[in-house]
């Protein structure tokens, strides 16, 4: 019954656009024929689908957080995160959804920015550079057959607490790790030049 209702509103409302917007275009011209019309409503079209609203800039500060400003292209890449990159443009989303989004971000901009302040430079250069160095790393492959020579090879260094040798399928993980931190730093040390003084 109230889905009834609700279609016989909906198309009353749609029946009456019409009419409207002529007595609204006809209140705004003149009656008489000599003068011209205060605004030309001429190519109205009441039917038209609302415009859909601008995006902003990456550089934009949609929000900001004790002062901090928080850019669209930050909040782009918070909600293509939260959406599993579904939305992509804050801009695009009900006001709503944008102020919770924005308050969700609220409080990695405020640990981000004490972090900034607090942490001493150096420690913030070895956590960069761990960073970087564990990023690089997870691009570098390494076969079974490459990680079960090594394990060969080196089958007397796995051994567990008894002393008794451990199987390849226990220590796997750890021997790719060695592999990948071995050609890490194979590459890395390619074209370096050490001088010793």
């Amino acid at each position: 019954m109230k889905k009834l209702l609700l279609s016989a509103s909906v198309a009353l409302a749609l029946a009456s656009i019409p009419a409207s917007a002529d007595a609204l275009k006809n209140s705004l011209m003149p009656t008489t024929g000599e003068a011209k019309p205060a605004i030309n409503l001429d190519n109205l079209n009441v039917a038209a689908a609302p415009a859909k609203p601008a995006s902003r800039p990456a550089t934009a500060t949609v929000a900001t957080v004790d002062g901090l400003p928080v850019k669209k292209k930050d909040a782009d890449k918070f909600l293509a995160l939260a959406s599993k990159g579904q939305v992509t443009d804050i801009d695009l989303l009900p006001k709503k959804q944008k102020v919770a989004l924005l308050n969700g971000m609220a409080a990695s901009v405020l640990i981000e920015d004490r972090a900034n302040k607090a942490v001493p430079k150096e420690i913030k250069s070895k956590l960069i550079a761990r960073y970087w160095a564990e990023q690089e790393m997870a691009k570098i492959k390494v076969s079974d057959k490459e990680a079960k020579a090594f394990y060969e090879k080196n089958k007397k260094v796995f051994k567990g607490k008894d002393g008794k040798a451990l199987s390849f399928d226990k220590v796997e993980k750890y021997v790719q790790m060695q592999l990948k931190q071995q050609k890490f730093n194979e590459e890395l040390m390619k074209n370096a030049k050490v001088i010793i003084k």
